[in-house]
């Protein structure tokens, strides 16, 4: 995944060095499950509250926070890259990860990348610890292509262990990892991502709109509040994402591409 440095919604003027993951975590994978690494990272860096939404250097979307987090799932569709620039780019559903306090992080999702001029679009998951700060795997056996509709979950099962489930609506295609995760479920995540790559935050690819729809939190509407959107904004000012309102429902809202903002060195 795309580095995310992790920042306490209710830090609004400090910004975070982004952490560092290091090595995947050794738990046994279902079959369908890949152990190809790529050098991504997706840890949150929050910089400050200005407006109505809040700013990160590499996230937009909506995030929850609390307790007792369990399960979060959502829908979107891969976007179609418009551009050609080297970009990468990141689709995703969390648990844990973004307040500062919270060294955890489980999460699974789609890429649309550009590397050398050709897109590439991809499904993955992630999970980070404390002492292990691993970049994403990818679900080998599981292509997504622009236009497929994509359902993701999170969730702890009965047995304690958790799992990072990705459905292709369009293809009929699953995947799933299933691991241990000792994270205390203080937040939940809904995000578009600018990807954090051997230490830099991309410039963003030109994805236009992701929709996320069907949002649950512990298997119910988690009703979000405009409150908790984040806007995309670089180092220098430059907003690459603006987030929606959420929809009357409380359970879909939109992030919006505006421009390719510039690269980030996040350390």
């Amino acid at each position: 995944m795309r580095i995310l440095s992790r920042i306490s919604a209710a830090t609004l003027t400090a910004t975070l060095g982004a952490a560092a993951w290091l090595a995947l975590p050794s738990e046994s994978s279902s079959a369908n499950a890949s152990h190809t690494v790529i050098a991504g990272k997706h840890v949150m860096h929050l910089q400050r509250h200005a407006g109505a939404n809040q700013h990160s250097l590499n996230w937009a979307g909506y995030i929850r926070t609390g307790s007792n987090f369990t399960s979060a799932s959502g829908t979107w569709t891969v976007p179609k890259l418009a551009s050609t620039y080297d970009g990468y780019s990141s689709t995703w559903v969390g648990i844990d990860g973004a307040t500062s306090d919270d060294k955890f992080l489980i999460q699974t999702g789609t890429e649309a990348d550009v590397v050398n001029g050709k897109r590439s679009y991809r499904a993955w998951w992630e999970v980070i610890t404390p002492t292990n700060v691993a970049p994403e795997t990818l679900f080998s056996n599981l292509a997504v292509s622009p236009g497929d509709s994509i359902t993701a979950t999170v969730s702890r099962l009965a047995s304690g262990r958790w799992s990072m489930t990705l459905i292709d609506n369009t293809t009929g295609r699953r995947a799933s990892h299933t691991t241990a995760f000792a994270g205390p479920g203080s937040s939940a995540e809904w995000i578009q991502e600018d990807t954090d790559v051997d230490g830099y935050i991309s410039t963003a690819p030109k994805w236009s709109k992701v929709k996320f729809t069907h949002l649950t939190l512990n298997g119910a509407n988690p009703k979000l509040r405009a409150s908790e959107a984040v806007d995309l904004v670089d180092s220098k000012g430059t907003r690459e994402a603006r987030t929606s309102s959420p929809t009357s429902s409380g359970a879909a809202f939109s992030v919006t591409w505006l421009a390719t903002g510039t690269q980030t060195y996040a350390g």
